[in-house]
């Protein structure tokens, strides 16, 4: 799998070396096996030179968005670092790009630290070039940088190495917070991934993630939104998973109908024979989940989902249970849907957001209000 175009990679990869005038003592691919099972998502080559890369070489590149040039003095190694467009679920639409930016951003973050060094600069790259003679490929000519995979030596470690350990936990929490802490440009406005401007003016701004199609997103909650959706077209093409609608039924829709405004106000009544003799005004109904009705119906009964419990509510909990009917007790996830229900009403309380409601209250009480409404909006959101 991985070996099929090999020697055209190899080719691909002296053409980008005789583009810089470099010349080559050795080509040593990194952390390849052909005969893994998986496609790689990228291939390493690791490139001794026979004369030290100085900037000249680069100098005609020197323009490009997020390059850095090699010291004076030269490297004797660099790394090129080829995209595989048959990686598996990557998304392949600025996938270069969304890496360059990202060590850029990393990198220069805060230049006057020496362990911003750790992340590899870049002298050169590439997006992938479509071709009809062979796949895509992109491509980054970046430092090459000495050691061993971490995972490979911490695995040694023992509990006596506890001061070992914690030094090396000690340096990633460096690095990390050097990542975190990276500045972003004002083009970066968006959750997903980092793409460079096509405008020319080498400009990051946000881009599609290499991890996840679409995007980018304006809000967390779209990008998850996007994210489960994505997980959930996968398992569909799973011939185990079959989109979780197997015997169990994970995914099958319970609908019901739900008359959305089930009040006593919207209940007649005869009091002479105490018999029920309509039930009117399905203004809001709909077809959805049984938890529905709970949310915005029953309240005279105390058959919403209130936690507080009355007389009423244990007669109407009795009364359902004795007919089998679905309650907030027995549907599955109601704790979960009780908050979504929950976060529904406190994103716009009608009280603070009606033009009437709003011209009874004083500037005073409207402050309370507002205080008082983001408090129990941050206090849901905690809870989810």
């Amino acid at each position: 799998m991985n070996h099929e175009y090999f020697e055209e990679r190899m080719t691909l990869v002296k053409e980008i070396l005789k583009n810089h005038d470099l010349e080559h003592t050795s080509i040593t691919p990194l952390e390849y096996d052909e005969n893994c099972p998986f496609p790689y998502n990228n291939f390493l080559y690791k490139i001794t030179l026979a004369e030290p890369a100085k900037p000249q070489s680069f100098f005609v590149h020197a323009n490009k968005a997020c390059t850095s040039l090699p010291p004076e003095e030269g490297v004797r190694s660099l790394v090129i670092r080829l995209s595989n467009p048959r990686a598996e679920g990557l998304n392949q639409t600025n996938r270069v790009q969304n890496e360059v930016a990202a060590l850029h951003l990393a990198r220069c973050g805060d230049d006057h630290n020496p362990l911003s060094k750790v992340f590899p600069a870049v002298y050169d790259w590439a997006p992938p070039l479509h071709s009809d003679a062979s796949p895509a490929i992109g491509w980054v000519l970046m430092e090459f940088k000495p050691g061993v995979a971490l995972d490979q030596h911490f695995g040694t470690l023992s509990d006596k190495d506890s001061d070992k350990k914690a030094a090396i936990i000690s340096q990633i929490a460096d690095v990390f917070s050097l990542i975190q802490s990276a500045p972003l440009p004002d083009g970066v406005k968006y959750y997903g991934g980092l793409t460079i401007s096509g405008d020319g003016s080498g400009a990051i701004v946000s881009g599609q993630m290499t991890t996840l199609a679409g995007g980018p997103w304006p809000s967390y909650g779209s990008f998850w939104r996007a994210k489960l959706a994505a997980q959930l077209r996968d398992s569909d093409e799973s011939s185990v998973l079959q989109g979780w609608r197997g015997e169990h039924g994970i995914r099958e829709p319970e609908l019901v109908l739900v008359h959305g405004d089930l009040t006593m106000n919207n209940i007649l009544f005869d009091p002479d024979t105490d018999k029920i003799t309509g039930v009117v005004d399905f203004d809001f109904a709909s077809v959805g989940h049984p938890c529905q009705e709970f949310f915005s119906s029953l309240r005279e009964v105390g058959g919403n989902v209130s936690s507080e419990e009355t007389t009423e509510g244990t007669l109407w909990e009795d009364a359902l249970a004795a007919r089998g009917i679905l309650r907030p007790a027995t549907i599955q996830g109601m704790g979960s849907l009780k908050l979504i229900g929950r976060l529904e009403e406190l994103l716009c309380p009608f009280r603070l957001a009606h033009p009437i409601f709003i011209a009874r209250q004083t500037a005073g009480q409207i402050m309370e209000g507002r205080a008082k409404a983001e408090e129990e909006l941050v206090h849901c959101l905690v809870a989810l």
